[in-house]
């Protein structure tokens, strides 16, 4: 078993475990004021970390109401007067770094310190210069040691959504019956993915929420297959992009139960895609559609991606041109 799949596996104990400690967490230190009172919050990664924003800044508004905004880390440092405005009194940010080192989301902790913007950092490592540079830390129980990052995506977003939750006084009972859920989602998804590992293009479909979803699926399987992808936010793959549909496209489509996706389903499937849903009972995967199951959402692309590159005999514990932590 490689390294990558071992850590994907391992997000049935990663997952229980991270929310055990956000609850711990929540209960002692509490949610900084200045998360509290931002009118604006902008949430910072690159990469992998970057997607994973657009899904937690998108959760954040769904949940508390505020303003957010996803940017990488190099549009806060290169093109901050282009990203960043000042006609809100008091916003924050969110930096979102695995190994704590991206240079681009420490660049930009520093342009909000010059700003006058606090920060909160969540990452894995409790040494690392994020730490140094954000006004709080929060730093998940667990490592994870490939360069493609699986479980430390599905627990950083799951303590996300578990702020956002409590910010508004919600109790946890979703999030603990979708972490148990854990096991049957894999295997389900690996019995899946079983059946589409040869198709010539793939692409994700995602709406709200679930774009970040979608569009780091489709980083996962280029990271770890090389396969060619692409993501999109659901009903705009129809605008343009749907012209290159043909026989031997598979798009998966995270749903939401909509008529619309129904018949976005069906116009595909007329032009030769075969078309997969992630959703709730009756879709090809089952897990739920409420928004807190977001962070299970994310595994399929992890699934398939190892999938895909175990079928071309590419070795997913060096994945093209690719290291651990990406620094200038």
């Amino acid at each position: 078993m490689s390294l990558v799949e071992k850590e994907i596996k391992e997000q049935v104990e990663t997952l229980p475990l991270t929310l055990e400690y956000m609850e711990n967490y929540l209960a002692k230190e509490k949610i900084p004021s200045f998360i509290l009172e931002s009118d604006l919050i902008y949430f910072i990664g690159c990469g992998t970390s970057l997607y994973l924003s657009l899904s937690a800044s998108r959760f954040f508004t769904l949940k508390t109401k505020k303003e957010t905004k996803f940017l990488p880390g190099g549009e806060i440092f290169f093109a901050s007067n282009e990203n960043v405005g000042n006609k809100y009194l008091k916003r924050s940010a969110i930096l979102i770094s695995r190994s704590g080192e991206s240079t681009e989301v420490i660049k930009a902790g520093e342009v909000f310190r010059k700003m006058n913007i606090p920060t909160l950092g969540i990452t894995l490592e409790p040494e690392s210069s994020l730490t140094k540079i954000s006004n709080v830390s929060i730093i998940l129980p667990f490592r994870e040691e490939s360069i493609v990052m699986t479980k430390s995506f599905s627990g950083i977003l799951l303590s996300l959504e578990l702020i956002s939750s409590y910010m508004i006084g919600e109790d946890f009972s979703a999030y603990k019956n979708l972490v148990k859920k854990v096991p049957e989602v894999i295997q389900r998804m690996e019995e899946e993915a079983d059946k589409y590992m040869n198709f010539k293009h793939y692409v994700f479909l995602g709406l709200g929420i679930e774009e970040g979803i979608a569009r780091e699926s489709a980083l996962k399987l280029e990271e770890m297959s090389l396969s060619k992808v692409e993501a999109y936010s659901t009903f705009e793959y129809r605008h343009g992009p749907k012209s290159l549909v043909e026989e031997g496209f598979l798009v998966s489509i995270f749903r939401r139960g909509l008529k619309e996706e129904e018949d976005l389903i069906e116009e595909l499937e007329s032009y030769g895609a075969k078309v997969i849903t992630i959703g709730d009972d009756g879709d090809h995967i089952p897990i739920s559609y409420l928004p807190e199951s977001v962070f299970l959402k994310v595994l399929w692309g992890q699934i398939l991606g190892l999938k895909i590159a175990d079928y071309k005999n590419i070795n997913v514990e060096s994945p093209r041109n690719l290291s651990k932590v990406v620094k200038f």
